[in-house]
């Protein structure tokens, strides 16, 4: 049985997935780095968010290690060259928060628009201030996506034309093959993009293409 080594919070039913496809799973979450390293010889695979750092003391502790699991996006926090060294695979999942990351993005538009997070401060001090919490709608709104080609980017997109009938359009580095279901415009350029939108939403991770984009 591969045993395997939690040391950051994941949900329990995640957790359950494992155990009964046949793993032993031991829950360590907040684990300290001093205890990881006295204890990760014994496991084939350590499941880590954004806290644990696998940096290459630990990597070298573990001995019988074959996967670090990245429950999430960045691999930041992880010592890629060290894990290629030893023969470990490096896993994530790319697609686990586009939707929570694409609403929180809609709800902040939303907020900044019909100001939500004003309203809810003036009245908390006593105010009501009604005149001045005149807002717009998303409706209409002409939106600016760039990085509308990835996961985040063109779920954005599509929560905006679908259900607030929003006038989406986009810019890419790398020229988007499209988005089933949707149609939308390209901006000629970046500049084009930032001048004629009423609101812009930037979903692109870092890499030399994106370096000081804006």
């Amino acid at each position: 049985m591969m045993k395997i080594l939690v040391c950051d919070h994941v949900d329990t039913n995640g957790l359950d997935i494992l155990i009964s496809n046949g793993f032993q799973v031991d829950d360590e979450a907040g684990i300290t780095r001093e205890k990881l390293v006295e204890k990760i010889p014994e496991y084939e695979i350590v499941i880590v968010r954004g806290r644990t750092k696998i940096n290459a003391e630990i990597v070298r502790a573990a001995r019988k290690l074959k996967i670090i699991g990245r429950a999430g996006v960045g691999l930041d926090n992880i010592d890629l060259k060290a894990a290629k060294e030893s023969g470990i695979k490096v896993l994530n999942t790319p697609a686990a928060p586009t939707v929570s990351v694409a609403e929180l993005t809609v709800g902040l538009m939303l907020s900044l628009l019909r100001k939500i997070s004003f309203a809810d401060r003036e009245m908390k001090q006593g105010r009501w201030i009604k005149n001045e919490l005149v807002g717009r709608e998303l409706q209409g709104e002409k939106i600016g996506i760039i990085g509308l080609a990835g996961r985040i980017g063109s779920q954005v997109a599509r929560i905006l034309t679908v259900g607030f009938e929003a006038d989406v359009w986009g810019y890419d580095v790398i020229r988007p093959r499209g988005i089933p279901g949707l149609t939308y415009q390209l901006a000629g350029s970046l500049e084009e993009l930032l001048q004629d939108s009423d609101i812009v939403s930037v979903h692109v991770p870092y890499a030399p293409q994106t370096h000081h984009l804006l």
